[in-house]
């Protein structure tokens, strides 16, 4: 690769605006980017991280703005063959590939080939060798026989094949990889940066953007609200930097009652009534799987007491049974049945119940409808016609109104909806928890977190740390996982 001259940013925004319909998904976003230069991209769900990269990538037209690449601006039509053939690649944290093909085959998916076979092969072997990837990785083998880490490789051995890989956008790429899967690319994205690449990380694994890049900007509400040198960045500027100013009534401490539930991990967690507990931790960690534990998803149950008594779950049927209720992470995969009604999809696990008439459950959906101040049609029409917000309103309500439970799990239930739901997601939580439920609420997002739970355990690995709710919540809850991290020596982030 030719490196450009260093006075002339590699990719450049000036001003970038997007907006669909009413939504501005980026507000005049001017940000640019070195030759060799590899910046962290944060920022909580909804911030306009992907929209940064499907925008440079041509997946995505931007409303008002200018792109540049090495001095030179891009069409305001940009396809996404435009941004490969510049040297504008993605690579996502599931890469795009045929399952059932093979590496050889997907190396030229889509993409003009050679003309023979063996120069297919020299070409796809030459660009596998330069992400270092020819002595684990066949030609010949299935794309479905390789690991995650693996077919990461073999998509960035693809954009090789294009030219040179001027702009490297990374989506997540660590958030399913192990340790040495992680180090691997992270030798490789040194590789290419040392090569003159321009490279963003997205990413919500704090510890991988600080261990990697140089510099991080911080994204909310498709605005740029910081940018800085890695080592110069302190905790306190990046916890205010990730969350707006809480809500007052979300720093008062509430009592907690009667234990509810206890549990035994790597040391004992417990969860009782009248208080919200977060459980903190990396996107994807192991905080989430405690939630999937507790709600007979897993192989092993958990060591558990539920009211004193031992609880152990092989199924959500006996979970249920047992008044832990489960608000899944992803309510269209996990939740809700697109085709069916509004009001059958909060009713669908209490079908079952036969004694209960058509004029209670009718009863109850209008009060599920008028506590969540859920907007939108009528009970008969498909939750699929509802808004985002009101969708998870709907998901939440099957876990509270027809039955009320005694631990009630939340999975990032405030993620990907407005500010609006988010208040009224609170608030029936915050009452529920005051009638007796204990509440769990898993997150990857400190925000999510410091706005909803009155203290949290931190989870990285096998490692947990109960952190009590002060002033600096938000603040403290992303020290603790950085602590547990390990993060290498040279780094300078400290607590303020």
């Amino acid at each position: 690769m030719i490196l450009s001259d260093r006075e002339t940013p590699r990719l450049e925004f000036r001003s970038m605006t997007v907006d669909f319909g009413a939504t501005r998904a980026l507000s005049s976003l001017t940000l640019s980017i070195q030759p060799g230069e590899i910046v962290g991209m944060l920022g909580h769900n909804g911030a306009g991280k992907s929209t940064v990269l499907n925008v440079a990538t041509g997946a995505v037209s931007a409303t008002d703005g200018e792109i540049l690449v090495d001095g030179k601006l891009l069409p305001r039509k940009l396809t996404p063959k435009d941004a490969i053939d510049l040297g504008l690649t993605v690579i996502h944290q599931e890469p795009a590939l045929a399952q059932n093909l093979s590496v050889l085959d997907n190396m030229f998916l889509m993409r003009p080939a050679p003309a023979t076979r063996t120069a297919r092969l020299q070409a796809a072997q030459t660009a596998l060798n330069t992400v270092d990837a020819s002595s684990s990785i066949s030609l010949h083998q299935p794309v479905s026989s390789l690991t995650l880490g693996q077919r990461q490789m073999v998509d960035l051995a693809r954009s090789e094949l294009a030219g040179e890989v001027r702009v490297l956008f990374l989506d997540e790429p660590t958030a399913a990889l192990g340790d040495q899967e992680t180090r691997a690319l992270h030798d490789l994205i040194r590789e290419f940066a040392a090569q003159g690449t321009a490279i963003i990380y997205v990413s919500h694994r704090l510890p991988d953007i600080i261990d990697v890049c140089s510099r991080i900007v911080v994204l909310r509400g498709g605005i740029l609200v910081h940018d800085q040198p890695t080592a110069n960045l302190t905790v306190r500027e990046l916890a205010r930097a990730l969350a707006p100013e809480l809500e007052q009534d979300a720093r008062i401490v509430h009592m907690p009652g009667t234990t509810v539930l206890e549990v035994e991990l790597a040391s004992r967690l417990t969860f009782a009534e009248n208080e919200v507990v977060g459980l903190f931790g990396m996107a994807a960690g192991p905080q989430f799987a405690v939630l999937d534990a507790l709600f007979g998803l897993t192989h092993t149950p958990p060591v558990a007491q539920l009211d004193g008594m031992p609880y152990r779950p092989s199924t959500p049927r006996i979970a249920i049974r047992a008044g832990v209720h489960l608000v899944p992470g992803d309510r269209e995969q996990d939740g809700l049945v697109a085709a069916m009604s509004a009001a059958d999809n909060v009713r669908l696990p209490w079908l079952f119940r036969r004694k209960r008439s058509n004029q209670s459950t009718s009863t109850t959906y209008v009060k599920a409808r008028a506590d969540l101040a859920i907007l939108g049609p009528g009970a008969d029409a498909p939750i699929a016609e509802f808004s985002g917000g009101n969708r998870q309103k709907h998901l939440l309500a099957r876990w509270i109104y027809p039955s009320r439970p005694r631990v009630l799990l939340l999975a990032q239930p405030t993620q990907g909806v407005d500010i609006s739901a988010k208040s009224d997601i609170r608030r029936v939580v915050r009452h529920l928890a005051g009638e007796g439920t204990a509440v769990l609420v898993a997150s990857a997002e400190t925000d999510e977190i410091a706005t909803m739970c009155d203290r949290a355990y931190v989870f990285f690995g096998s490692h947990i740390v109960e952190i009590p709710r002060t002033d600096d919540f938000d603040e403290q809850l992303l020290h603790t996982l950085l602590d547990l991290a390990n993060l290498p020596n040279e780094t300078k982030l400290e607590p303020a």
